[in-house]
């Protein structure tokens, strides 16, 4: 994979997810149903209520996953300065 490859990659995850709302159920509690709409990730399902935890969850949720999933991706682009396996210290 070459870097501009990666460079995608990276650039069509992050912008999969956006600071937007969701239904948390189908159908929503206008149409009658218990789904009520909720500030967050739409991509992710995962509830947020501002801007600095938008962010927090693309640097400590997205990226590392990201990571995770190209590390076992077979391709030539060598990531010599990432450890085996990215978490986040609670």
């Amino acid at each position: 994979m070459k870097k501009s490859e990666l460079l995608r990659a990276l650039q069509a995850e992050i912008r999969r997810h956006s600071f937007d709302t969701f239904l948390t159920e189908e159908p929503s509690m206008a149409n009658g149903g218990p789904g009520v709409v909720v500030p967050g990730c739409p991509a992710c399902k995962k509830r947020l209520f501002t801007m600095a935890s938008f962010m927090d969850h693309l640097a400590d949720d997205v990226l590392p996953d990201l990571i995770n999933r190209l590390r076992s991706y077979e391709h030539p682009l060598k990531i010599s300065n990432l450890p085996e396996q990215v978490t986040i210290p609670s």
